[in-house]
């Protein structure tokens, strides 16, 4: 299905919640294309019409050097007629040509346009695929950094968390050791008192 400058235009792109394509430089690549498509499409209509312009006129030639052939003048000299019909067929031989150049050139140009507007549509879309890319890639190089930061965060808070507890077990054996002393030295010195 061929794509219309409308197809274009209304194309819309969906996105994701992380790492999606940049909504405004897509608008920008679609109205570019959008713009460049009009334009091959009004000099595409603008040589058609020259075609059909000039086939009309090699119509109308060929139309009028048949009447001229159908009918029969007055004057009945047979060199006349002779050097008449020759005119005409000469007439008729180079307004074909001339249509047929005017025709090959228009096809030509249009072909030549139609070529260059390809060739800027691929570079476009290649140089938009190598940008998307690059986008991508540096968006998984951040997550990753993003993501190993946050191991080694976490990796050093669970440390730091296996060290406080095992301060805080250290320090309660060493405070019920010291209470067990203290109580161990009250008891006997009420024997002294």
């Amino acid at each position: 299905m061929a794509i219309s400058v409308r197809d274009i235009q209304e194309k819309e792109f969906g996105t994701q919640a992380t790492g999606g394509y940049n909504i405004e430089q897509v608008d920008d690549f679609l109205d570019e294309i959008s713009e460049q498509m009009a334009t091959l499409v009004r000099e595409n209509m603008e040589l058609n019409k020259q075609i059909k312009g000039l086939e009309a006129d090699v119509q109308a030639a060929r139309s009028a050097a048949a009447a001229a052939e159908a009918k029969m003048p007055d004057y009945n000299e047979k060199s006349y007629f002779a050097n008449l019909q020759n005119a005409m067929r000469e007439s008729l031989i180079g307004a074909q040509r001339i249509a047929d150049e005017t025709l090959e050139e228009a096809n030509r140009k249009a072909q030549k346009t139609v070529g260059d507007a390809q060739v800027q549509a691929d570079q476009i879309t290649v140089t938009a695929r190598e940008k998307a890319d690059t986008l991508v890639s540096k968006a998984q190089e951040e997550a990753e950094q993003i993501t190993a930061d946050a191991r080694t965060r976490v990796e050093t808070l669970e440390k730091r968390y296996e060290t406080l507890k095992a301060s805080a077990s250290s320090f309660k054996a060493e405070f019920s050791r010291m209470l067990d002393q203290q109580a161990t030295a009250l008891r006997e010195s009420n024997g002294l008192f």
